[in-house]
């Protein structure tokens, strides 16, 4: 059998979720395969979360958007066609530029949330005309791969062929470092990381802080994250007289060892796929609150790694309890995250495909 040749695809060089997940999946492929990175349009970031083994190639000086796809379609035709080749897009750009190759590469899509809520939370009504877009293009590829069930589910829907389930994860050994040592034995502290917009309600996070700041309770929120709501957030903080307990840290790239301080890590997104804030924190022992939507019930167990909710009003119970639970069973000094959310075990339900071609 020869040696495969994987590209993976991404839009550009941010570090933001998705492209934090296609450079986990490279520094473990590339342990068995040679691995070219590629991104479409100019970032801001120069990677060096990547493995240096790890070929990185930028498209954005290569012409319009025609011009790359036909330069990238050139190169990956080069290394040999389908039978030796393998491509592997994350996001929407990367996508529609996959969807082209599939007669000269064995073609993967990463799915990274339910796409129809994703973006009609980004993109209003039109974004129910993006998603749908997306997801008849995906139908060109060879394989869909979904997160979750629940995912899968949606994904297989429109495109009526299988979508097989691999866990998101992260890359594990650059967070290791980021590990806290001791117990919290002072206030309570509580942490957010992400975009600061209306579909991850991060508003109810402070007026949550604020039930149980009346309840005498000791406590401390640190919130990781820009966004069009930042200033309400801010104005919420002060008219509720939360300006020594609530911390506004902005967009901070690597802010793992301040997530492991905290005791649990709060996610109430109306819609997730499966949040890589989450996977950070439970890797680091932070137990998540997160809602009760989509596959986060395949990612959270009730009384072991943090808690689901339905109702945003029993938010505030529900932190205060994980946080009193994540102490007592002293959860920083281990990983909570499933085994079916591993790096090492997810990578290699890729690797598996991929050989069996």
């Amino acid at each position: 059998m020869l040696a495969k040749k994987i590209f993976i695809i991404v839009p550009s060089a941010t570090l933001e979720s998705p492209v934090k997940g296609a450079i986990a999946l490279a520094n473990e492929i590339v342990k068995s395969f040679p691995v070219t990175f590629v991104t479409i349009k100019k970032g801001n970031s120069n990677l060096k979360l990547l493995n240096k083994n790890v070929k990185f190639i930028e498209l954005y000086e290569k012409g319009n958007l025609v011009k790359r796809l036909f330069f990238l379609r050139k190169l990956i035709s080069n290394e040999g066609g389908k039978s030796s080749v393998v491509s592997i897009s994350f996001c929407l750009s990367a996508d529609f530029i996959n969807s082209f190759f599939s007669n000269v590469a064995l073609t993967f899509s990463s799915i990274r949330g339910n796409l129809p809520k994703v973006y009609e939370n980004n993109f209003g009504w039109i974004g129910k005309w993006i998603a749908y877009f997306h997801l008849k293009r995906l139908k060109k590829i060879d394989y869909v791969i979904s997160m979750t069930d629940s995912m899968s589910m949606m994904v297989e829907s429109f495109i009526f062929k299988k979508s097989p389930v691999i866990g998101n994860f992260v890359d594990e050994a650059s967070l290791e470092q980021c590990r806290r040592k001791v117990e919290n034995n002072k206030e309570y502290r509580f942490v957010y990381s992400g975009s600061l917009v209306l579909g991850k309600q991060p508003e109810l996070i402070v007026s949550a802080m604020s039930e149980i700041l009346q309840k005498d309770i000791k406590t401390r929120l640190d919130i990781f994250g820009d966004g069009p709501l930042i200033n309400d957030l801010k104005r919420l903080t002060k008219e509720l007289k939360l300006d020594n307990i609530v911390f506004f840290h902005g967009y901070v790239l690597n802010p793992f060892t301040e997530i492991s301080k905290a005791d649990v890590m709060l996610i109430p997104s109306l819609s997730e796929g499966v949040s890589r804030a989450a996977l950070e924190a439970l890797y680091l022992g932070v137990p998540c609150v997160m809602r009760d939507v989509d596959g986060n019930s395949e990612l959270i167990t009730s009384g072991i790694n943090g808690e689901l909710f339905d109702d945003s009003k029993d938010l505030a119970k529900v932190m205060l309890d994980t946080a009193i639970f994540s102490r007592k069973h002293k959860l920083f000094q281990k990983i909570l995250t499933p085994a079916i959310f591993r790096q090492v075990l997810a990578s290699n339900k890729f690797i598996n495909i991929i050989e069996s071609h």
